[in-house]
């Protein structure tokens, strides 16, 4: 806390930082972590969140931005992407039922999508679409929201390949 002080920040980004953050910090700065799973998924490491996607056969993948708490992976939504892994190039692999190829497949899909999400939640915080009130996410006109989606925009910004 001492090193971030100095900076008097608005807003800190946590992404792959895989760290647990202490309250202290917690009550003292708006924090937002990159989590690799749709909301209300999978929690843990990247690895662990696609391992439980296959294996509770989920529909959907993704990645979010979430407030910091000092609960692992539970603080309230701020925005988040969502993306199919039951089409096309998915398909194929769940009917043979070859997960080490779901597993690599959804993590490049998922992986591609993190860094326009990131960019694509700070404009919204940038241009006051999004805010952070009283601990949990508020919508331009200050109405508390649960996340704000961003799939269209994230997904447009995706490489043409992953399409």
């Amino acid at each position: 806390m001492s090193k971030i002080e100095k900076f008097s920040p608005d807003l800190c980004v946590l992404a792959g930082y895989m760290l647990i953050v202490g309250e202290e910090m917690c009550q003292q700065y708006n924090m937002i972590n990159l989590h690799p799973a749709p909301p209300g998924g999978p929690k843990g490491s990247w690895q662990e969140v696609i391992w439980q996607l296959i294996e509770n056969k989920s529909d959907k993948a993704g990645a979010m931005m979430h407030l910091v708490t000092p609960k692992l992976d539970e603080g309230p939504v701020v925005a988040y992407c969502l993306f199919s892994i039951v089409d096309e190039p998915f398909k194929e692999y769940w009917q043979k039922g070859d997960k080490q190829k779901l597993f690599h497949l959804i993590r490049q899909h998922e992986l591609v999508r993190e860094f326009p999400l990131i960019i694509s939640t700070l404009k919204a915080f940038s241009e006051k679409q999004i805010g952070i009130k009283d601990g949990r996410v508020v919508d331009d006109k200050g109405k508390f929201i649960e996340g704000y989606d961003l799939s269209d925009t994230v997904n447009q910004a995706t490489p043409a390949i992953l399409k």
